[in-house]
């Protein structure tokens, strides 16, 4: 795809997969319209980088489907200084996106090399002073960074785990794709976390994407 359209395929993008499933805010419309998606992924893939799928990054990584993210994103509807975490974002691309709309992004990253060229990517873009970049592994979270408006989970996970739940502030919200083992589709979920620490959780749609490394099935959680 020439490089010239690729600023249409993305106005395509908001208008044939982010709007008719929901996604109508306007502020997540324009990070969406903004972000070249076709930056983050392998250049023998970036004329179908705006594909309503996983984009394949190799060795199990994606770059998630812009709907599912742009769902959860939506719905924590992140003002400018709100603090999130961005778990398992591979190449940055939805980092790129929240540090738009909050300018207070920690992306944690298990792969260093994968977060060496998201950290290039976030400067090309001039948004390296509003990620912080975190090597280290997806299940632990980011303590260090807590507590969080909002948690992003890039892919799919077969429960939601109380190690990260307990970095939430007071009112935040993890967002994940849920789909546990043999289950045929997933639900995005808000899981939240009220300022009494009673946790709900709401569905805000369905869909199948790659599970996140350390929250496949192979994995067992005992906290």
């Amino acid at each position: 795809m020439p490089h010239q359209d690729f600023a249409k395929a993305r106005e395509n993008m908001v208008l044939s997969q982010l709007q008719p499933s929901g996604v109508v805010s306007e502020r997540v419309m324009e990070a969406y319209q903004a972000v070249p998606r076709e930056m983050f992924v392998p250049n023998l893939l970036r004329g179908v980088s705006y594909l309503d799928d996983d984009i394949q990054l190799g060795n199990g990584r994606v770059v998630m489907e812009p709907l599912l993210y742009a769902l959860m994103v939506q719905d924590a509807n992140l003002q400018v200084g709100d603090k999130c975490l961005d778990i398992g974002g591979a190449t940055g691309y939805s980092a790129a996106i929240l540090a738009l709309l909050t300018g207070s992004v920690v992306a944690l990253e298990q792969e260093d090399k994968l977060l060496y060229e998201a950290n290039a990517h976030w400067e090309a873009l001039g948004l390296a002073g509003k990620v912080t970049a975190i090597v280290g592994d997806h299940v632990s979270g980011y303590m260090d960074g807590a507590p969080y408006k909002a948690i992003f989970m890039n892919g799919a996970v077969t429960d939601i785990s109380i190690v990260l739940l307990s970095q939430l502030a007071e009112g935040g919200t993890l967002y994940a794709v849920l789909m546990p083992e043999d289950a045929l589709i997933g639900k995005v979920v808000a899981v939240r976390r009220d300022e009494h620490g009673h946790i709900s959780q709401t569905i805000l749609g369905e869909g199948v994407t790659t599970y996140l490394p350390g929250f496949s099935p192979e994995n067992t959680f005992t906290f």
